[in-house]
């Protein structure tokens, strides 16, 4: 049976993400679903599996993992009283609204000896993997632009705007946690800019200048775009290398050398021919149910992390670095409003 696994909050990153992986995940069974609305957990449930508004009925299913798929604010509250229950917990993102709460979780894993996982899923995607191999041949790395492009008419969480920072908060977590790994754990900001346009609550656009032990970054983030789009582009000693996050691509440039119009076209028909086959294989693994923007991956890490006593495979350290970086970058644009 592998593993009992409870999944806390109904909403749509639980039924679209965790509840699919964790029925995916070789030695796990989702055994219960629980949320304060009871006609929520119960459509979120799949057949087979308890829903419950009831948090002792939901814990009495003698669960060994829990994932908490929670509004931020209610994070550290669920994954402490997981983790002194000797649960390990795969925790969504943000980590807690503020410090104090993201500590005491990591704290809390410490003193219980349970595992304790972010979801830093994009990590675990298709396209940062490929990205990984490329960059392990590409030479020195000498520069990271993220750029995020997010438009209010996609689906957003209802609670948001409450938040320090609006989308801002919610969203960046991802980005941070992408040039963390790439840059080098220990993300130094250096520098922050904001527009804001009448809403007090989130900024129009952001750009923030950061510093990694293997080199500098930049974030840029826009909250009005007319489409969303997802970027990170590594640009290294031989190549420059994007990965689209939405469409989970990665595309890899090469050198055109001189720069002549046969090294342009060369990098043209090799930038074409790459974008058509990911487009291709992503397109597949959705038209299949399995494009899962790498919860898949990270689910099934976390699954063998607790069968084996394994450390988790986000360090709480890492995930709690991240959110002392997204704390610091909302107080420098407080600051200056």
């Amino acid at each position: 049976m592998g593993k009992r696994v409870g999944v806390i909050g109904a909403g749509w990153v639980a039924t679209a993400r965790h509840i699919p992986a964790f029925e995916r995940a070789d030695g796990a069974s989702l055994v219960a679903v629980f949320d304060r609305k009871l006609e929520r957990a119960v459509a979120g449930a799949p057949s087979g599996v308890a829903a419950t508004d009831d948090l002792e009925a939901f814990f009495d299913q003698g669960l060994d993992i829990v994932s908490v798929c929670t509004s931020p604010w209610s994070h550290a509250e669920f994954t402490i009283d997981a983790l002194e229950r000797g649960i390990d917990v795969l925790c969504e993102k943000p980590m807690a609204v503020d410090i104090a709460d993201a500590e005491a979780m990591v704290g809390a894993a410490e003193r219980t000896g349970r595992l304790l996982c972010l979801s830093h899923n994009f990590l675990w995607s298709h396209a940062m993997a490929a990205a990984r191999r490329a960059l392990a041949e590409a030479g020195d790395l000498r520069y990271v632009a993220a750029v995020q492009l997010s438009s209010e008419a996609r689906r957003l969480p209802t609670w948001y705007q409450d938040l320090p920072g609006g989308l801002l908060f919610d969203e960046i977590p991802h980005m941070l946690y992408i040039l963390d790994d790439l840059l080098g754990s220990g993300l130094v900001v250096e520098d922050v800019r904001a527009r804001w346009a009448g809403r007090q609550w989130e900024p129009q656009s952001c750009e923030v200048w950061l510093e990694g032990a293997r080199g500098p970054g930049q974030l840029t983030m826009v909250f009005d775009s007319p489409v969303s789009e997802w970027h990170v582009t590594s640009v290294t000693q031989r190549d420059v290398i994007d990965v689209d996050l939405f469409r989970d691509v990665m595309v890899s440039t090469g050198s055109d050398g001189a720069h002549g119009a046969r090294d342009v076209l060369g990098t043209s028909l090799r930038l074409a021919g790459r974008h058509l086959g990911g487009f291709a294989a992503a397109g597949v693994r959705l038209a299949r149910g399995r494009q899962y923007w790498g919860h898949d991956g990270l689910v099934q890490a976390f699954v063998d992390a607790s069968a084996s006593g394994a450390p988790s495979p986000v360090d709480p350290r890492q995930a709690l670095s991240v959110m002392r970086t997204a704390a610091a970058i909302v107080d420098a644009f407080s600051a200056r409003t």
